[in-house]
């Protein structure tokens, strides 16, 4: 079997409305060491299935017939929750492949459907999906630490001007702030922040 350190072995759903398909893309997937959880031929049970679980699957879908409408399931599971994901075609056609990924699926197969490319298939989508997700974090990170940096940035100058003391003093009294309160730098500075809008506010409310 296909495992993750430390974790269960891979599961796969497969979606296809012929059972032909259904029991060949299993048999494979089978032989390729991934556990199938589930088969369907109805696409909204799958959506469902995939989307309401606890376990994060691969999807295999057979996009043959209704591309349009096969390429929307992927686009909703894409965005209620980002799975490895792969198109089962007629055929190798980069116009479509290229919607495919646009869709939000990592790989694409195309039939007659052979073990060794089931594998490919299967191990290409994770590796994309994990890359994905770790850019994601990384840049939601970034972001993380951008707001931070404003709201310490807002916070020195609320000091600077009250207290009449200079930049790296007034990171120091917010820095000295955190270690004592032990609290992060970004809270004590929303704090700056809320007590100086509170004043603002008394002031204004007096005149």
């Amino acid at each position: 079997m296909v495992e993750q350190v430390g974790l269960a072995p891979l599961r796969v759903c497969i979606f296809s409305p012929e059972a032909a398909l259904r029991e060949d893309l299993c048999l494979n997937t089978e032989r390729s060491g991934y556990k199938v959880e589930q088969s369907f031929s109805d696409q909204q049970k799958l959506v469902n299935f995939v989307t309401d679980s606890s376990v994060d699957h691969i999807v295999l879908i057979d996009i043959r017939d209704q591309v349009e409408q096969r390429l929307s399931v992927i686009r909703e599971i894409f965005a209620k929750r980002p799975l490895a994901m792969v198109a089962v075609a007629d055929q190798d056609d980069r116009v479509l492949g290229g919607s495919v990924i646009e869709a939000g699926a990592q790989a694409m197969l195309s039939c007659p459907i052979r073990i060794q490319d089931v594998r490919g298939a299967l191990a290409l989508a994770i590796y994309q999906q994990s890359k994905q997700l770790r850019m994601e974090n990384e840049l939601a990170q970034l972001r993380e630490k951008l707001a931070e940096r404003k709201l310490i940035e807002k916070a020195k100058g609320i000091l600077m001007d009250s207290a009449k003391v200079s930049e790296s003093e007034a990171f120091r009294l917010i820095q000295k702030q955190s270690q004592d309160k032990r609290k992060r730098m970004s809270e004590i500075a929303s704090l700056i922040i809320s007590a100086a809008e509170l004043v603002r506010q008394a002031r204004a409310g007096a005149n």
